[in-house]
């Protein structure tokens, strides 16, 4: 670990609001990386008898329409939410990462890059996915890609902002004097020193991408109603919430837990990577 990271690191550690955000978000990455091992039901196992069970022993978070654990299926849920929101996060950080980087560092062809992500920033976020939705099908592959072109122009907007204050500094006008080519100087130079806003927008896109999956599915045009998600599990619940409770109470709370989550993870690596807000917390 650099100098650099293990100050980032301690910082994080230091600061309360960092430390539970950080538990909060390993806690569901650990219980989604387990479920295959927890002494639990099958999330599509059912079990007619004993249907809107409530919450006790044998079904700890009670049993749905169909007598499916609530408890399994919000555990394998957490599978698929994560995984979703993950390649999503990464989606944007690469396809908006490189339109910043080349729209920022090239005067050139800015203007008309950051107005094609003007075009699609235009669209509310929901509406404009629905839409890709619509042309794509409803898969985890159709749902990556249209949550991934929703929230790029977020990223890219970003990462312009750093590169055009990078790009002027005095170590790349160096670099130019001495012959460097341009993919050298925003190898070397320009992405490493974009990295912090980068990470930080990363962070919220994940938790982004969490809401919008869970939104898609609540609608029945996210992930196949198969494959159990948080969303597909609120939208089946909602019939029910007068007399079981539990079926929209389990899944909303664990949406909140992880997005609240990775959002006080994402407030405290800003504030851990910006020198002046470092200072102004006392870290």
């Amino acid at each position: 670990m650099t100098g650099r990271a293990a100050a980032v690191m301690g910082a994080l550690g230091r600061r309360p609001s960092s430390l539970v955000g950080s538990v909060a978000v390993l806690v569901m990455l650990v219980v989604a990386l387990a479920a295959p091992w927890l002494p639990i039901p099958g999330p599509n196992d059912l079990d007619v008898v004993n249907r809107l069970k409530a919450p006790g022993a044998g079904h700890w978070f009670g049993t749905d329409d169909l007598g499916r654990d609530v408890l399994s299926r919000v555990v394998y849920g957490a599978r698929v939410s994560l995984l979703v929101g993950f390649l999503v996060s990464g989606f944007a950080l690469v396809a908006g990462g490189l339109v910043g980087l080349v729209g920022g560092y090239y005067s050139r062809l800015d203007n008309v890059l950051m107005r094609l992500m003007d075009g699609f920033m235009a669209f509310p976020n929901i509406v404009l996915a629905i839409l890709l939705m619509a042309m794509l099908g409803a898969s985890v592959t159709g749902i990556v890609v249209a949550l991934g072109i929703t929230y790029a122009p977020r990223m890219a907007r970003v990462v312009r902002s750093a590169v055009l204050v990078v790009r002027e500094a005095t170590y790349v006008e160096s670099a130019r004097a001495i012959g460097s080519t341009d993919r050298s100087i925003i190898a070397r130079y320009v992405t490493p020193n974009c990295i912090s806003p980068i990470v930080v927008q990363w962070t919220f896109i994940f938790a982004y991408a969490i809401l919008g999956e869970a939104s898609l599915s609540f609608l029945g045009i996210g992930v196949p109603p198969e494959v159990p998600t948080w969303g597909t599990i609120l939208s089946e619940g909602r019939a029910y919430i007068g007399r079981a409770l539990w079926m929209t109470l389990f899944p909303g709370l664990a949406i909140f837990w992880t997005v609240l989550g990775l959002n006080l993870l994402g407030d405290g690596v800003r504030d851990s990577l910006d020198p002046y807000m470092r200072k102004a917390v006392g870290l």
